[in-house]
This record gives structure tokens, sequence and C-alpha cells, in this order.
């Protein structure tokens, strides 16, 4: 036997390099999982936020909702015109909000929730009366607090969870100004993590 034959063997280098190969291909694998498995809950907060922002929109701009045709801009300090009509679908039954022969009448500071209770899909009961539940939760699994209370000024800090938990500080607040604009404040106190919802809103096009 030859005594003098030696064991190959990796070098430092060659261990170093193989190393930052896995290394490489492992951060490649962990990026491609999370595109198949998104984070729910910036998903369904984007999803309710974007829908909101439709909504909204679509409701300040109708001339028989809001008077299109005065010196101010219509906004949401005012109270819905007579003409204004809403639906929606409250543990099964639909009832109906308008100013005279319907379930509810509009209400300046409610007027909001009955809008989106409308236009957007929801699930069980519908609550736009006061703070002691949640206003709806949406067909997509999101839970929405506090879209009651816009203030006389015509503007609104509400809670959407994506989580839908009992507690609406798991959730993330949506500021509404009395134009309809809208956006996501950085920090809240009306909630445990607003800063969360706010780094979502700054990039809308990563999921993980």
């Amino acid at each position: 036997m030859n005594k003098d034959v030696k064991k190959a063997a990796f070098t430092m280098a060659e261990t170093l390099l193989t190393l930052a190969i896995i290394g490489v291909v492992m951060a490649l694998m962990l990026r491609a999982i999370n595109r198949v498995n998104p984070d729910k809950n910036k998903v369904l907060f984007l999803k309710s936020y974007h829908a909101i922002e439709t909504v909204i929109a679509d409701i300040i701009n109708d001339s028989t909702k809001y008077d299109q045709y005065t010196d101010e801009n219509a906004d949401f300090s005012a109270k819905p015109l007579s003409t204004a009509k809403a639906s929606y679908i409250n543990k099964g039954s639909e009832l109906t909000v308008c100013e005279d022969g319907c379930d509810k009448k509009f209400t300046q500071p409610k007027a909001v929730c009955y809008f989106l209770a409308d236009q957007i899909n929801t699930i069980g009961e519908v609550n736009c009366d006061n703070d002691t539940t949640m206003n709806f939760k949406t067909s997509i699994g999101a839970c929405f607090w506090g879209w009651q209370n816009v203030d006389s000024n015509g503007t609104l800090e509400a809670i959407v969870d994506p989580t839908c938990s009992d507690d609406k500080k798991n959730g993330y607040v949506v500021k509404l100004f009395k134009d309809g604009k809208m956006t996501v404040p950085e920090t809240s106190t009306k909630v445990n993590d607003q800063a969360t919802a706010y780094e979502w809103m700054q990039d809308q096009t990563q999921v993980k």
C-alpha cells in the first residue's frame, strides 16, 4: 500500500465559498416561500383600505348623496341629502337607510358607515349605531370598527382589523378627511401596532 497518497479535503476558502452559496440558495428559497404564502393580514388590510377608498370617492362625488353645486365643496361635515339612500344586509335581511320611509334615517356622523355597508359585502350583523360591537365583518374576513363616528368637522379615525379579533386594538387606524381624502397615520393610541400598517402602505407591492 502506498502510504504517500494524501486524502483530499476542502480548504478553508472552499468551505467558506460553499457556505456562501448555501446561504444565497436559502435566501432565494425563503423569498419564494414568502411569495407563495404572503402576509394574510397585510393583504386583507390593503384590500379593505382600497375598497373603502373606492366607496368614499363614489359617495362624496354622488350628487344624490351630497350637494355638488354649492360654493363649498361637498364634504362629510354635512348630513346626506334627502335623496340619499343606502341598503345593507343585516343577518340575512335587507334594511334601508334614507330620509323618510326606511328602516333607519341618515345622520351626519353615521352616514359613512351605512354607505360602506351598502357597497361592501358584509357577513352577519351590521351595527352603525354605537361602539359596543364592531360595525360589520366583510366577506373577505376583515372587521370594521368606529366608522359611525364622523365628527362635526367631517373627519374620522376608524379601525380596520384584518384579524377580526374581539379586541379592536388589534386592528389599524384609517383616517378620513372631510373631502374624502384618506391616509394611514404613522402612530395612533387607538390600536396596539399602528406602525405596521403605516409600513404596509409604504410598500404595497411587497406582500411578505
